[in-house]
């Protein structure tokens, strides 16, 4: 009996000393997600438009090895099963690729804190901004830069620009106002033209 009481002793011994050696992983915890703000509003022809229920970040990219890259930015705002919404082109940002088909974090950084006021693209080489306007009937509207009547307020101006990043990616978070000429010609008639005035856009720019 003294002998079974021993070899428990022991066995006890053994097992707290394993438990000693365990080591145990700290995980971290997840970084909080960007609160990622997602309205807009203006006046269309004197008519109040607005979406705030979903947006959408996408770009478009020219990839040059070893040259200099080329890409767009989008945010598009939209009401969940309406027809119609706004989005927000930045043309463009250049850089020299690395292989990682984006352009550095510092570099995208820099490209929006730099162009606070940009002024509107004329074509897809040229730098600047395009409002996109979806009516209700599903048709599209263009900001646009020539001299078509009516004449209507030309104006852009990122109020703020704020970078971001969490553990779905990095963002430039910004508030705009706008101010354009939008033109369409599916209608029967070439460049209808609508002004939209007192944009007012708070959306991202995702780095993708």
């Amino acid at each position: 009996m003294k002998k079974r009481v021993i070899l428990c002793a022991f066995v006890g011994l053994g097992l707290l000393s394993l438990n000693a050696c365990i080591d145990h992983e700290v995980i971290p915890p997840p970084l909080p997600l960007v609160d990622l703000n997602c309205d807009c509003s203006a006046s269309i022809n004197d008519s109040l438009v607005s979406y705030s229920d979903s947006c959408h970040y996408s770009s478009e990219k020219v990839i040059v090895s070893g040259g200099v890259s080329k890409a767009q930015y989008q945010t598009q705002i939209e009401d969940v099963d309406v027809v119609g919404g706004l989005e927000l082109e930045v043309r463009s940002i250049n850089w020299i690729d690395d292989g990682s088909n984006n352009p550095s974090l510092g570099e995208f950084k820099t490209f929006f804190i730099d162009n606070p006021t940009p002024g509107f693209s004329g074509g897809i080489n040229h730098n600047g901004v395009v409002i996109r306007w979806t009516d209700p009937n599903g048709n599209v509207w263009i900001s646009d830069t020539t001299s078509a009547e009516p004449v209507c307020i030309q104006n852009f101006v990122f109020n703020t620009l704020i970078q971001e990043s969490d553990t779905l990616g990095d963002w430039m978070q910004f508030d705009a106002d706008v101010s354009c000429k939008l033109i369409n010609s599916d209608y029967g008639v070439v460049d209808s033209v609508k002004c939209l005035t007192g944009g007012k856009i708070r959306s991202a720019f995702k780095l993708v």
